[in-house]
């Protein structure tokens, strides 16, 4: 089973041990955020250490896998296929640079450039390369060589020879430094590893000039800095100068594991025929994928999103106030400079908050998200380091525990706050997979889950059984006619009959006592899919469709009529998760009370500043014999565009459906711009899914 401590244990076991790794394993990822094998929900601000420019599982990305893949995948370098040619032609025009060498990784580029350089400097009796301290390049010999903490070199003893490092942004030691036998200088614009340092545009530009006065090439390493991460496609357009070699890698493929070393003048003209080579560099399935990374940044405009949010991020940041006393980068990639030594402690701290961030030091952060974060998420990654900068409890250094799993869901309280915001989160990402993934994920297979329905339904049979089946299971589905519970047959003997065959029961009833019972004598879990008194799935697939409209923002709803059932599970959801909740109907139809809730008669107090305004219908099923004095005391609750004019004037309108259209909503209202009726009903698909993935204990 995969567990953070099992893996732990088998990692421990079989690993060359290489890696201070955080007390965390990730099970899955969608967009800027992964879930550990616990599911418990985490912001991605390291994205790979920059890697994952789309962030996790996007769909363009997984479609463009699956494309190539299914294609061709990968042929020795003697033969030719489209994509690295095509993704060649692509870099080149974006960079102004001339030719292209494709390697598996960053460090691999690096060691390409460095043998040009040396191969060149060797015909010219050029001998020494120059770098910087507190520069990266890399763990191969070569790359390693002009790196300079001496931790990661001395090791090795004795790597390539030749090097020089020169004090970081001095313009002295660097005009100094520059001789006839200089052959190149490998540095990166923004020194990553150091605690995200930028170079000056004026520095940047000496060292141009001063390699053309020698003849010496300029490598510019944008492993970190390239493909869109500090606002352009590659950070060297912004200081006005060409490298003669550029070397990128993260970002690149979006996660898929390729670099490349990118070559003008001269410099692209100095290896032969057989001097250089790698297996997988240039592999049709990392090219072809590299392709697709490239467009969907310049489709969904990520790189201008990288240079917006990173504005914002920056200022947040700044306006937290102490330890953080400096914020350097560009874009999104930003290092935090804090008063004391406390970032590696902070970093695990985070991680109890739910954030991911790294510390190339003691006294700095990194935060490199997915080019495709949000402004809502750059808010949201703030506030959790908020609190992490805050907390004062001891450090947690080992993985956590396996929490306890869902069983039954009969009511809302059955979910935790922290197990409702994951079962929403999942949801999203069932969502937004479900979107562009060539195939649905499928962690069920095999199970088969009753649908035991007294009541008629069209939304919640259809999206249960669609869910059941995305996810790999078997629906059963069972009318009254089929069981007749009670009557036919003892509701013990259903629930213990249905939980030897089944691996869950989804229940529809009439009463919530028989639905207790039937739980009582379940093994198998049951979800609550409604009854008379709750209607958990409902009011989950309502906050997905409010989250989707308002983002993290903890905005007012307004259920306008009969505090029913769907009332009661909204309302319980909403306060739980902090949201302003308010019952706007005559005072014989209210919910129990419960803090936090609002209840009136009057829909002007109600409906106040509210951004979501919900109704049902006034006579649900059961309640006919009410059917005329419920439509005497509902008349004037009736949600029409006056009662809409009087919420927020983005407010959105919500109904669970059917809708008895003329009675407790009007036609303008709910196919007018402000419905989000359709979404809602489409939402139920994935917030079962979601909750079906959590109570049998298996993520998608």
């Amino acid at each position: 089973m995969n567990t953070n401590v099992n893996l732990f244990e088998l990692d421990s076991s079989y690993t060359i041990a290489t890696y201070a790794r955080l007390p965390l394993a990730i099970e899955r990822g969608s967009g800027c955020e992964v879930w550990d094998t616990e599911g418990r929900r985490y912001l991605d601000f390291l994205a790979g250490i920059a890697v994952c420019c789309l962030g996790h599982a996007h769909p363009r990305f997984v479609s463009a896998i699956h494309r190539q893949a299914s294609t061709v995948a990968h042929v020795s370098n003697f033969l030719l296929t489209a994509p690295p040619a095509r993704l060649a032609e692509r870099l080149c025009r974006l960079s102004g640079m001339e030719r292209v060498f494709f390697t598996s990784c960053g460090g691999t580029a690096n060691e390409t450039a460095l043998k040009i350089a040396k191969k060149r400097g060797k015909s010219l009796g050029k001998a020494e390369i120059l770098a910087l301290e507190g520069g990266f390049h890399g763990r191969t010999a070569g790359a390693l060589s002009v790196t300079y903490n001496p931790k990661y070199r001395e090791p090795f003893g004795d790597l390539v020879p030749g090097v020089r490092f020169l004090p970081r942004g001095d313009v002295e030691a660097l005009r100094g430094a520059f001789s006839e036998s200089t052959a190149a200088i490998i540095l990166e614009p923004i020194q990553g590893e150091a605690g995200v340092i930028p170079l000056s545009t004026d520095y940047l530009r000496e060292v141009r000039a001063l390699c053309d006065r020698h003849g010496a090439l300029l490598i510019l390493d944008e492993i970190q800095t390239g493909v869109g991460r500090t606002g352009t496609w590659f950070n060297f357009q912004q200081h006005g100068f060409l490298p003669d070699l550029l070397t990128l890698a993260k970002g690149l493929g979006g996660g898929m594991p390729i670099g490349a070393c990118l070559a003008r003048g001269e410099a692209a003209e100095v290896l032969s025929l057989g001097e250089h080579g790698t297996t997988f560099g240039g592999s049709a399935l990392m090219c072809g994928v590299a392709l697709e990374v490239l467009q969907t940044l310049e489709d969904e405009r990520l790189i201008e999103n990288a240079v917006a949010v990173g504005d914002i991020l920056r200022q947040r940041l700044l306006d937290l106030g102490d330890p953080v006393v400096e914020v350097r980068g560009s874009g999104l990639m930003l290092g935090v400079r804090l008063s004391r030594p406390i970032a590696k402690e902070t970093v695990l701290r985070a991680l109890d908050h739910g954030l991911i961030v790294n510390a190339p030091d003691e006294f700095t952060l990194r935060l490199v998200p997915p080019l495709i974060v949000t402004q809502e998420q750059a808010g949201e990654a703030v506030e959790r380091l908020r609190a992490a900068l805050e907390e004062r409890q001891p450090v947690r250094t080992s993985p956590r525990a396996e929490p306890a799993k869902l069983h039954d869901v009969l009511a809302m309280e059955d979910l935790s706050a922290d197990q409702a915001a994951e079962v929403l989160a999942l949801a999203r990402s069932l969502k937004s997979r479900s979107k562009g993934a060539p195939e649905p994920v499928r962690p069920v297979v095999g199970r088969t889950v009753a649908l035991v329905f007294e009541k008629a339904s069209l939304r919640t049979r259809v999206t249960f059984e669609a869910a059941i089946r995305d996810l790999g299971g078997h629906p059963v589905y069972l009318t009254r006619n089929d069981i007749d519970m009670g009557k036919r047959e003892a509701i013990k003997d259903v629930a213990s009959n249905l939980s030897r065959w089944c691996s869950a029961l989804v229940a529809r009833l009439f009463w919530h006592r028989h639905l207790l019972e039937l739980a009582h004598y379940s093994d198998a879990p049951v979800i609550n899919a409604l009854t008379e008194l709750e209607h958990p799935c409902q009011a989950l697939a309502d906050m997905l469709t409010i989250q989707e409209n308002f983002g993290s923002e903890k905005v007012k709803i307004a259920y306008v009529g009969d505090g029913n059932n769907v009332a009661r599970s909204l309302s319980k959801l909403a306060l739980q998760l902090g949201y302003e909740f308010a019952v706007v109907g005559p005072e014989n139809f209210w919910l129990e009370p419960a803090p936090g809730l609002l209840q009136t008669a009057s829909l002007e107090e109600g409906l106040a500043g509210a951004k979501a305004v919900y109704t049902d219908v006034w006579i649900s099923m059961g309640d006919e014999h009410e059917q005329e004095h419920r439509l005497k005391v509902f008349e004037a609750y009736q949600v029409d565009q006056r009662v809409m004019s009087m919420a927020s004037s983005d407010a959105i309108f919500l109904h669970c459906l059917p809708a008895r259209r003329g009675f407790e909503v009007v036609d303008e209202v709910i196919d007018g711009p402000q419905s989000r009726v359709v979404d809602q009903a489409e939402n139920r698909l994935y917030a079962q899914k979601a909750l079906l993935s959590k109570v049998l204990g298996v993520e998608a």
